[in-house]
């Protein structure tokens, strides 16, 4: 499935959910969050956002959005905006924890119950290996 289509993310939210750890990695968090792939022209055309809500240990909402200004509307608990070749490097093993610190990742929200949570990477990493994911 192609990275940042509809099909994907739906792919994504049902592999995280099938995930056993996922309502202990979720608890503390804020409820939802906003995920951008910024345009890196010209593979990647122009910025994308998804939006996602938890609720009871679950993903219970996920979308792309029209436009990543709606996020602004939204205001989730978290916005994560990185480039695209930033996001593809961190589906390809790079430390998301370097990638932020380096300011190649952006994270907006409570960072630190992020790094509270950050044991339960294999959560997310065990849902993302789940999806086959092709990168343009």
């Amino acid at each position: 499935m192609r990275f940042g289509s509809r099909e994907w993310i739906d792919a994504v939210a049902a592999a995280l959910n099938r995930q056993p750890d996922l309502a202990r990695a979720l608890a503390g968090l804020g409820a939802d969050a906003a995920f951008v792939v910024e345009r890196e022209r010209p593979i990647w055309p122009a910025d994308v956002a998804a939006y996602a809500r938890a609720a009871r240990g679950q993903v219970v909402e996920w979308r792309l959005l029209d436009d990543p200004d709606d996020i602004l509307e939204l205001e989730p608990a978290y916005v994560v905006r990185a480039p695209y070749g930033t996001w593809k490097g961190l589906f390809n093993g790079v430390d998301p924890v370097k990638a932020a610190i380096s300011g190649r990742v952006r994270v907006e929200g409570d960072l630190e119950a992020l790094v509270r949570r950050s044991g339960f990477r294999y959560v997310v990493d065990a849902a993302l290996a789940a999806v086959v994911t092709e990168f343009p």
